[in-house]
């Protein structure tokens, strides 16, 4: 793979910017790392990964507070808590070693995979099928945009390299769509905007069998957050429930609680038309 492959635009990088990446991704590699323990270099591997992610998409500022904020989305997109020691040891060996091991990863979870033609196809119904009513957070729209980049995928010309940007950037942007919001949501749009984004991690997840271990980490932090564990719990979530026809079913339900409200006021204003007419007002 090339090592620009995060670039989908031609971003220029200073010769300073470069430097600051290459020395903070060297201060978190080498031997001294072995000696570290355990969660110590998940932390180590994170930050180091985060830097180089940043490097490779042309961030143009070096800032370690921003590679710091970002380490535990980028650990959670890599899925570096799945990794066996000795693998964690070896990417931390050398910054060589740290860019192997990251674009590695990058290809299991995020390169594309056999039945291309069915994941864009079913990413374009859930495109065509997903809510976009007013109450929209920035969270969902960005989701929403990069499931209408995956949708829009050209199977045969589009190269590797951009499908799985747009892979990768979809599964952050579920992720941070699902939060701290993983209770059930008080509202239908809440809902609504929350069960698109499992409608999405299932079609990835029923796409690349790489993905299983970390789509099940997500759906069972949702159900312990919910106290849902049990699968004849009300609110247990199934993610072989959600995907494409799903979205199709909540599109048609959609549009039916719009008629019933619609239907509603009708009623309400021809009670009143009605009250209005046995009680004239005085005067007339």
């Amino acid at each position: 793979m090339k090592e620009e492959h995060f670039r989908e635009e031609d971003k220029s990088v200073s010769y300073q910017t470069d430097a600051e990446f290459k020395a903070y991704i060297e201060a978190h590699t080498g031997e001294a790392m072995a000696e570290k323990k355990p969660r110590e270099k998940i932390d180590t591997l994170a930050k180091a990964a985060t830097a180089y992610m940043l490097l490779k998409a042309g961030t143009k500022k070096f800032n370690a507070n921003v590679i710091h904020r970002k380490a535990d989305k980028i650990k959670q997109t890599l899925d570096l808590d799945d990794l066996h020691e000795y693998e964690i040891d070896a990417m931390l060996s050398s910054p060589e070693k740290l860019r192997k091991g990251v674009n590695h990863q990058l290809n299991t979870l995020y390169a594309p995979k056999e039945g291309l033609e069915d994941y864009v196809g079913k990413m374009k119904t859930l495109a065509d099928n997903m809510p976009m009513d007013d109450s929209r957070s920035a969270q969902y729209n960005t989701m929403a945009k990069c499931i209408k980049d995956v949708a829009s995928i050209e199977p045969g010309k589009t190269s590797k390299d951009r499908i799985m940007v747009r892979n990768y950037k979809l599964m952050q942007s579920i992720e941070r769509n699902i939060q701290g919001k993983e209770r059930v949501r008080r509202t239908d749009a809440g809902m609504d905007h929350f069960n698109t984004s499992l409608d999405a991690l299932s079609i990835m997840n029923d796409h690349n069998a790489a993905l299983n271990d970390k789509t099940s980490s997500i759906v069972d932090k949702i159900n312990y957050t919910r106290g849902s564990e049990h699968s004849n719990h009300k609110d247990h979530v199934d993610i072989k429930e959600f995907g494409a026809e799903r979205s199709i079913q909540a599109k048609q339900a959609r549009a039916q609680r719009a008629k019933d409200r619609r239907l509603e006021r009708t009623m309400d204003k021809d009670k009143l038309k009605q009250k209005q007419m046995e009680h004239p007002k005085l005067g007339m």
